[in-house]
Order: C-alpha cells, then structure tokens, then sequence
C-alpha cells in the first residue's frame, strides 16, 4: 500500500524517528530554533548503519559527527555521509523551525518553557504519523528536568494518531551513542545556519548549500507543504 501524502512517508511499516534540536530557547541568542528528525524503516536500520560506518572509515571520522564540528578538514567526510543519505529512498528528514521572538510561553503555555519545548515536538511529529505505521522515536538525552516531557509527548501522540497509527516507544537517548541523532543534529544545524542568515563560517555555507543541492532544493529555508517527503521544513509562527 504506497503511503498517504497527508501522513507522511511509509504504510503499514515499523519506523525508527531520530530526532534532535538546535537553539531553542535558553541555549541561543539566535531567533530560530529547529526541530526535527531522521525518519527510516526500522528493518533498514542495520543495513543503512552499516553503509554509514563505511563512510566514516573511508574519511576517517572518529568521534561524534555535530554540526558544531565542521570544518574545512571534516567537510568531505561528513558531506560524503549526507550525499549517501541523500541517495536511499527509504531515508527522510523532516523539521520545523520556530520563532523564538513569537513565542509567548506566558500565553500559550502558562510560562511553562518545559511544556512549550514539547508541544513544539509534539508539532514536529504528529504530522507524518500515520497510514498504519508503528513508530519508535529517539530523542537526543535531555537534563533531568525535562524527562517527563517524553512520556507526556507519547501520551498526546497516542491519542493524536489513534486508529492511524501506533507510537511504540518514546526514548531518551545520549546522541553520543546514537549515528542518526548525530545526523539529526547536523541537517538542523544546517537549516538553523541559513534560517538564521548567518554567514560566520565559508566551510559551513559551502556545507549548507552541498545539503541543499544533495536532496534537490534551492536552499535549507521553509515552508514545505507536510506532502513534500524525503527533505521537509515547516515553519511555525506562534
């Protein structure tokens, strides 16, 4: 059955969603934050990881990949890794990008900043959840004060995809273990650098427009309609 384009890619699969942020409120004097993740068939995951590690030994990348890393030295390794992403059908990127100087915590979450970060994910998800799949999502490891958030945010996506789907399991986990939050992080820090019109870096404006040609778009900015698959962003106006 091909996927519906109101709910996202795949039908009637398990599916692994690796998700991470970048500049959200308290961590960034920069206006927008982004959210997203990795979206890929679970059943997939050994065999893309597998072809990932490849990459890394052939430019010998050690350590954690973060977009805070890049640089001229690093730039064909991690771009090698995007392009091979890039390529597989079965591998998706969705985000949304948030204006922080819009968001009032005061009115839309009772000046609960904690509640605010969720609902945004809770945004982020929902969307794409649907026709009949069953999702395990993996957040990149959060202080104590906010580990209820992701039990909180199960429960709502529960309740958002009844009868259209089946939230499994909502995790934390140390992205410093996790190559596919690792991802995350670097594609938002991507869309968080040009949303930002920040221009600091020639490496990672070079790296930003290597993204955006690898996956067909003119540039990392939104709005995507929630239809376009394979590289979404949408923009949130609170």
């Amino acid at each position: 059955m091909p996927p519906s384009v109101e709910h996202g890619p795949f039908a009637g699969a398990e599916v692994n969603i690796y998700c991470d942020e970048s500049r959200h409120e308290g961590q960034s004097a920069q206006r927008y934050m982004v959210i997203g993740g990795i979206w890929l068939p679970r059943e997939k995951r050994r065999e893309i990881l597998e072809g990932l590690r490849a990459i890394q030994a052939e430019h010998r990348i050690t350590g954690e990949l973060k977009w805070a890393k890049i640089s001229e030295r690093r730039r064909k390794g991690y771009e090698a890794i995007i392009d091979f992403i890039a390529r597989r059908p079965d591998v998706h990127f969705r985000c949304i990008v948030v204006d922080k100087t819009k968001v009032d915590s005061d009115k839309y979450f009772k000046n609960d900043r904690q509640l605010g970060f969720w609902v945004f994910y809770w945004h982020c998800l929902k969307q794409w959840m649907g026709n009949g799949n069953t999702y395990f999502v993996s957040i990149d490891f959060k202080p104590s004060s906010l580990l209820s958030g992701p039990r909180r945010l199960k429960e709502i996506l529960e309740n958002e995809c009844m009868r259209r789907a089946w939230v499994r399991s909502l995790d934390c986990v140390d992205s410093k273990e996790n190559l596919f939050c690792q991802i995350a992080d670097i594609l938002i820090g991507a869309v968080g650098y040009e949303e930002n019109e920040l221009t600091t870096s020639a490496t990672k404006l070079a790296f930003c427009a290597h993204v955006a040609q690898a996956f067909g778009r003119k540039n990392l900015r939104g709005t995507d309609y929630p239809s376009q698959l394979k590289f979404n962003v949408f923009r949130i106006w609170s």
